[in-house]
């Protein structure tokens, strides 16, 4: 089962430069008008054919979806977790929290 990250320890790691992946697994459109500085966008409904060509198995991958309501993020580190990844944490709350935190966000496609 993934571990649940709050938005401030996603934050601490993202200021120390700890080597992971961050996945906003939202659709397209949604993560092109605002997502998290860093994520990549493999929405859900495609996450079980994309991630084997984008995410590295040895690597901590942290999945976030729009809200802690919304079940995305907990769904995709089912799935992650189903294809063997091992190093899966579900960031608890999703964009709704880290904005609420008052993070900032980018608004442009990576």
């Amino acid at each position: 089962m993934a571990r649940l990250m709050s938005s401030t320890e996603l934050y601490q790691r993202m200021e120390t430069t700890e080597d992971f992946v961050l996945v906003d697994v939202l659709p397209n459109n949604q993560f092109n008008e605002e997502h998290i500085p860093g994520a990549i966008n493999i929405p859900l409904e495609v996450l079980s054919e994309i991630a084997p060509t984008k995410l590295n198995k040895n690597q901590r991958i942290i999945v976030y979806g729009q809200s802690h309501d919304n079940e995305g993020s907990s769904r995709a580190a089912e799935i992650l977790e189903a294809l063997g990844y091992r190093k899966v944490s579900d960031f608890d709350g999703g964009i709704y929290a880290w904005k609420r935190a008052g993070y900032r966000t980018s608004k442009e496609a990576l």
